[in-house]
């Protein structure tokens, strides 16, 4: 059932990429929206939970044992991805009064699986200790989920092209 609803969830997400925009109205695009809105609000939520319930000093120690600038780098990350997943949960929870509420909550979904894949890297280094190799791996993997998100989750009731004219 679990599986069922996260597959939902990612699905829906990438579903409007095939809706046609031209010929939305402006109740359909509402429509879309809020369900999109919806969906961020989810993740942000599981993922503020997943940073709340782990046990972030015991990592932050071991990272710490080999570099204390890279402790010091992971802490100020973390108070920015659990900040950018709060204010994403604000914005997708009034999204009609908030300020730029569609970035703002896109940002803060975005913030929840860069801090998985963080915890991941942070996580093996009991098994792998090379603090500069799971860096580097942390940063490829970011960045190629980054540029693919910054695709697969973009505003769906704003085409591409219209939104690089408006620039």
């Amino acid at each position: 059932m679990v599986i069922q609803s996260l597959r939902n969830v990612f699905s829906d997400l990438t579903y409007y990429h095939e809706i046609d925009l031209a010929n939305m109205t402006p109740e359909v695009k509402k429509a879309v929206t809020d369900q999109r809105m919806k969906r961020y609000k989810i993740i942000c939520y599981c993922g503020t939970a997943i940073m709340v319930g782990t046990d972030k000093a015991a990592l932050l120690n071991r990272v710490y044992q080999y570099n204390h600038t890279a402790a010091q780098i992971c802490t100020i990350y973390l108070t920015i991805a659990l900040v950018s997943m709060l204010l994403g949960i604000i914005a997708s929870s009034g999204p009609n009064s908030a300020p730029c509420a569609m970035p703002v909550a896109w940002n803060g979904t975005l913030q929840v699986f860069l801090y998985l894949n963080a915890y991941f890297h942070l996580s093996i280094m009991e098994v792998y200790p090379e603090l500069l190799h799971l860096t580097i791996l942390f940063m490829v993997t970011s960045v190629l989920f980054g540029i693919y998100w910054s695709f697969c989750a973009r505003d769906p009731t704003v085409r591409l092209l219209d939104a690089a004219q408006h620039e």
